[in-house]
């Protein structure tokens, strides 16, 4: 455990020298002050103000998250073309530091977002329907289901590079936007790019006590059920593949 904890702080330093830290400070604080104004003096029920806020988020969290692991890969390629992760004693150990930090990032970017914006539209603008535990709610459940395209995105961005990593971030944000209409029944639980956005549309439902979200809760388990197993094996998945890892061929 000491010596992951050792990877982890390795992987912090490096992380202080690219602006991976400011994105993940600036970017929230940008999308609250953004929302927050274009609130103040739209017409819009609080409790829609809230859910379309929701749905921005859970729109641009697949291409942040494509973005932030190709820029993490791509800094151990430039340091050496992943030698420190190619000759590690334990060599499992590069792989899930580097999941562990940017997990850490993430979760920490989307809480301050949706937990500032909860805040600001209460004190702020004194609008808000709901209590602040609703934003932490809402916070958690936008980033564990997103947890599968972290670690999809970083297979991908060792793989093949950033390019197609990004590339791939911007059709997953898209298709959460069509799978969030009546196009995605039946079908959202099946793709890891809408779980977000078709969970966060669930906790909203059930906080205001849709009779929607009763009569569609069959539908709602099953896309729990495959978002958890979908991570598990997805992560097992990566593990494996890691240990046969060998570094991107040279062009």
């Amino acid at each position: 455990m000491t010596y992951f904890f050792r990877f982890v702080k390795s992987d912090f330093v490096k992380i202080k020298r690219q602006p991976l830290l400011i994105m993940h400070t600036l970017i929230p604080l940008l999308g609250i002050i953004i929302f927050l104004s274009y609130f103040s003096y739209t017409p819009w029920k609080p409790t829609s103000k809230v859910f379309v806020f929701l749905q921005m988020a859970a729109f641009v969290f697949p291409i942040l998250i494509a973005l932030i692991c190709s820029m993490v890969v791509d800094q151990e390629a430039l340091a050496g073309n992943f030698q420190q992760m190619l000759t590690s004693d334990i060599k499992l150990m590069p792989f899930l530091s580097k999941l562990t930090v940017v997990l850490l990032f993430g979760l920490s970017s989307m809480l301050v977002l949706v937990c500032g914006f909860g805040a600001g539209f209460s004190y702020i603008l004194n609008e808000s329907p709901f209590e602040f535990r609703y934003y932490m709610y809402a916070g958690c459940i936008l980033f564990f289901s997103s947890i599968f395209i972290y670690v999809f995105h970083i297979i991908i961005s060792m793989k093949f590079g950033n390019i197609p990593s990004i590339g791939i971030g911007i059709t997953e944000s898209l298709l959460s936007i069509i799978f969030a209409t009546d196009l995605g029944l039946g079908k959202w639980e099946f793709v890891p790019c809408t779980w977000g956005m078709r969970l966060m549309m669930y906790f909203h439902k059930f906080t205001l006590k849709d009779q929607s979200f009763f009569e569609e809760i069959s539908e709602l388990r099953l896309g729990i059920i495959l978002c958890i197993l979908g991570t598990i094996i997805i992560t097992i998945f990566a593990c494996l593949w890691f240990f046969r890892w060998e570094g991107r061929k040279s062009e």
